[in-house]
């Protein structure tokens, strides 16, 4: 009984203890470019294109440390295209779908049965190749539909307002590797940054520490195993990590706090056991 008593002092200590809340390192961190707006961004290996907010195009050689004027010919890829592993997705001129299962078949593809109708002014598509069959599509009113392996559509996410005043952020872009290095893909947005799946579009969460809200163009660079976020506040990386799980807010203290509960919680148990079984009369052998 002692012991348990101690425990729960201890315990009550434990508990009535503060520690200042301090969040984990920002999963996001600037690349370059601070206070300047950006509208776009393309990344490939060490060449990474971004566009202003008053339309210059600028480039860099180094992987995002030095920027310069872009050659006159610089053109960004299309987003409603995507290369992923060994098969073509693309958004047609109707706002259907189309699938070539070889990079090198010729024309856009045909059309993927089931497909929504995303409306012809839609560009975003991303396909993991970590999920062959996998698409995630956005239509132009903001409705972001997924192609499961076997094929299927289905409405996959719908953002809801900001607050009564901003209403319903938009999605601005949504991206994956595509080489076969994470299953998560990222979906930008005007007022909730960044928000990543990573079970291939099936679950969302918002991901975007250290970032602006405002994201107006995602690039995945499988090359350089990272994500690159044009904002109106510079350029952004994420560094694709072992296991891509969105950042983790903990206090050191607070683990150590709990693993002591823990084990506290353990020692109270065994001495009560213990009590109990010394309170129980033994019995007498006939």
């Amino acid at each position: 009984m002692l012991a348990a008593a101690a425990a729960g002092i201890t315990l009550a200590a434990l508990m009535s203890g503060s520690a200042s809340a301090r969040a984990a390192d920002p999963w996001w961190g600037r690349v370059a470019l601070p206070g300047v707006s950006l509208t776009n961004v393309s990344a490939i290996g060490d060449t990474i294109l971004v566009r202003t907010g008053s339309g210059r195009i600028l480039r860099s050689g180094d992987g995002g440390r030095t920027f310069s004027a872009a050659p006159v010919d610089a053109l960004f890829p299309p987003t409603a295209v995507v290369v992923s592993g060994e098969q073509r997705w693309a958004i047609g001129s109707t706002g259907r779908v189309l699938h070539a299962a070889s990079t090198s078949s010729q024309g856009a593809g045909t059309l993927d049965p089931g497909s929504p109708d995303l409306g012809s002014a839609a560009t975003s598509i991303a396909a993991p190749a970590a999920l062959p069959g996998v698409v995630v599509a956005v239509s132009t009113d903001g409705t972001v539909w997924r192609r499961g392996q076997d094929g299927d559509w289905k409405q996959a996410l719908l953002l809801l307002p900001a607050s009564i005043v901003q209403g319903v952020p938009r999605v601005t872009s949504v991206t994956a590797f595509t080489q076969p290095l994470s299953q998560a893909i990222y979906l930008g947005t005007d007022g909730y940054a960044v928000l990543i799946s990573t079970d291939g579009g099936d679950d969302w969460i918002r991901a975007g520490p250290g970032l602006p809200d405002s994201v107006a163009s995602l690039s995945a660079d499988s090359a350089r195993h990272a994500v690159y976020a044009a904002t109106p506040d510079g350029l952004w990386e994420h560094v694709l990590q072992s296991l891509p799980a969105p950042p983790a807010y903990q206090d050191a203290a607070l683990v150590w706090r709990w693993l002591g509960i823990g084990a506290i919680t353990l020692v109270a148990a065994a001495a009560a056991l213990l009590g109990m079984t010394r309170l129980v009369p033994r019995r007498q052998s006939g």
